[in-house]
């Protein structure tokens, strides 16, 4: 187990009884491969401030709760966990994991991904301190394949290579520009939202909840971390359809607990998705699915035009959007 718990980076001593500045929310499952790598690389992490590790730990069927088990003996002062009697799922594991931080500043972490840089906390959190409309940090990070063993730099055109300072509005549009293993958020004195444990996405709810009100997000071009695409993976590991299926139930819940002026970005982007998932099943031939969708389209929210998948397709979403048309018509002419 020795190999398990090697000693970390020196971090700068502090006084027991000083507030955490940081508190880092890891929640783990069937992570054994991994988990001691991003344990690591929290406690290499070398700070002016105090920093509490939060591992929520849900009854694995590996040795993760072994291992995380050593490195809390090992780091009783820095580590607290929360291991679930049984296997909750992992939106049911933010609960009271959530409530066991009391940082000012709350960086999120997946048991898959690790931290690379030992002064990232330190950065990002220099940045949140000198801009109080900072509620979100976010950097560069790469993505380790898992089964070509290769790192690559994500598509991020939007962002480049500068920094960049975003609304709610702009992340939005970009869908969801920050990787979780980069995020470091302002936390709310107010607990979350019965809602947000309803919602498929929690990574991007809190960025919702936290920029509703109108504070930003920052973007630190600095590669600082690596989120592992694997099979497994919650979100890499899911398919395209999937993750269009969650998208809608995202917006489906989200759309009605943001601010008003936000719903009619949402509802549009709701649309696209509705949309996507429309296409995908006339792609495969899915008839009841595809009318169940069909009906669900607001055709005159969709911006034009659209991608679909073949030639054949695109005159099928050209067929679908004169037919809206007609019936449009017909239900106006009636009333």
């Amino acid at each position: 187990m020795n190999t398990l718990v090697a000693a970390a980076s020196a971090a700068p001593s502090v006084c027991p009884a000083e507030q955490p500045l940081v508190s880092v929310w890891l929640i783990t499952y069937n992570h054994e491969p991994y988990i001691a790598q991003a344990i690591e690389g929290v406690l290499m992490q070398e700070t002016t401030f105090r920093v509490e590790l939060i591992i929520g730990e849900d009854c694995s069927s590996d040795r993760t709760r072994e291992i995380v088990q050593a490195y809390q003996k090992q780091y009783p002062d820095r580590i607290k966990l929360f291991l679930s009697p049984k296997n909750l799922g992992m939106v049911p594991v933010l609960e009271p994991t959530y409530r066991m931080c009391t940082g000012k500043y709350v960086a999120m972490l997946d048991g898959d991904d690790y931290w690379t840089d030992p002064l990232k906390l330190q950065k990002q959190v220099e940045l949140m301190e000198a801009d109080a409309t900072c509620h979100v940090s976010f950097h560069g990070v790469q993505l380790y394949h898992e089964t070509t063993r290769q790192h690559t730099q994500p598509a991020a055109p939007q962002l480049g290579t500068a920094r960049h300072i975003l609304n709610l509005h702009e992340i939005i549009y970009l869908g969801n520009p920050i990787y979780t293993v980069s995020a470091i958020f302002r936390r709310p004195v107010q607990e979350l939202p019965a809602y947000y444990y309803e919602l498929p996405y929690p990574d991007l709810a809190i960025y919702y909840w936290v920029l509703a009100g109108g504070g930003k997000a920052r973007y630190w071009p600095e590669v600082m971390g690596v989120y592992r695409v694997h099979a497994k993976g919650a979100f890499s590991g899911a398919s395209w359809y999937q993750k269009r299926q969650d998208s809608l139930a995202f917006f489906d819940i989200i759309r009605h607990h943001l601010p008003a002026h936000y719903y009619q970005q949402v509802e549009a982007e709701r649309q696209v998705v509705l949309y996507d998932l429309l296409m995908e099943t006339v792609k495969q031939k899915n008839i009841k699915a595809a009318l169940h969708y069909f009906r669900l389209v607001d055709w005159p929210q969709l911006p034009a035009p659209l991608p679909t998948f073949s030639r054949a397709h695109r005159y099928g979403a050209a067929g679908l959007r004169m037919l809206a048309k007609l019936l449009s018509q017909r239900h106006t002419s009636r009333s």
